[in-house]
């Protein structure tokens, strides 16, 4: 290789390295042109195509929905019952305890309740989802009728029996003759307070009032249980735990005489 020719060459490179380093600093000119940030709008560019997943949101809507049913709109399981001696008392008792089947609580009909109990009453409403009332009067070993209790009434979501009772049985309300203590309540002989359920299992009591009357109001994990004393009876109303505690409540305050209920049935 002569002198001339490596001088040429040196010459071709020294240019390429020239040109580069100009074509950079135009570059380097026109993003500095473009702002402080001249990258940042590429990010920004790129989250405009990715688009974030719409949660889709739900609207509330206001409805109302009916605490409870009327009485008349619940199936009695044993308004079929017939019993052929309702001329007389004693002759109709005698016709339900020989239904007995080893139990003291026999299967009856509200009409044979409301003739062995006169003036006993019920709930002219029930909790919503409730169709169907099972009831029966308690006997003593003997034949008599029991005083604690005299009669008990379930009501259901479904047909008596056919589903446990935890989850059908709504409500649970028994009917007891305790003419002594009513007296002493209704007369002032005796105030209300807890002491006189102490015995029960439950995890607290409260004495409310329900219209003019002293209720006691005693609650459990299971439940809530409401007890009154109406005319010669103590009413006892269990309600389980998805029964809210107004609604029994409003139970307890709207009591009608069972015959009222057994004529609507007829």
């Amino acid at each position: 290789m002569t002198p001339s020719m490596g001088r040429h060459r040196d010459a071709r490179r020294f240019g390429r390295a020239l040109g580069g380093v100009v074509v950079s600093s135009l570059i380097a000119v026109v993003l500095v042109a473009c702002g402080e940030s001249p990258l940042e709008s590429i990010g920004l560019r790129s989250s405009e195509w990715i688009n974030e997943p719409t949660v889709p949101t739900t609207i509330p809507v206001d409805t109302t929905v009916p605490r409870s049913v009327p009485a008349e709109a619940l199936q009695w399981s044993n308004d079929v019952i017939v019993n052929e001696s309702m001329g007389d008392l004693n002759a109709m008792l005698s016709e339900v305890f020989d239904r007995r089947e080893g139990d003291r609580f026999i299967q009856s009909s509200p009409a044979e309740i409301a003739m062995a109990l006169p003036d006993v009453a019920f709930p002219d409403r029930a909790p919503t989802g409730a169709e169907w009332v099972s009831s029966q009067l308690v006997f003593e070993n003997d034949g008599t009728l029991s005083n604690e209790p005299s009669a008990a009434f379930g009501i259901w979501s479904a047909e008596p029996y056919t589903r446990s009772r935890s989850v059908a049985q709504m409500i649970v309300m028994r009917v007891s003759n305790d003419l002594e203590a009513a007296n002493e309540l209704a007369t002032g002989a005796a105030e209300a307070t807890c002491a006189r359920f102490a015995d029960r299992s439950s995890d607290d009591c409260e004495i409310i009032t329900i219209g003019t009357r002293e209720t006691w109001l005693l609650g459990e994990s299971g439940g809530s249980t409401l007890i009154w004393y109406e005319g010669p009876y103590r009413y006892e109303m269990f309600g389980r735990s998805y029964v809210p505690s107004r609604v029994l409540q409003e139970m307890s305050g709207a009591m009608v005489p069972l015959s009222t209920l057994t004529a609507d049935a007829s």
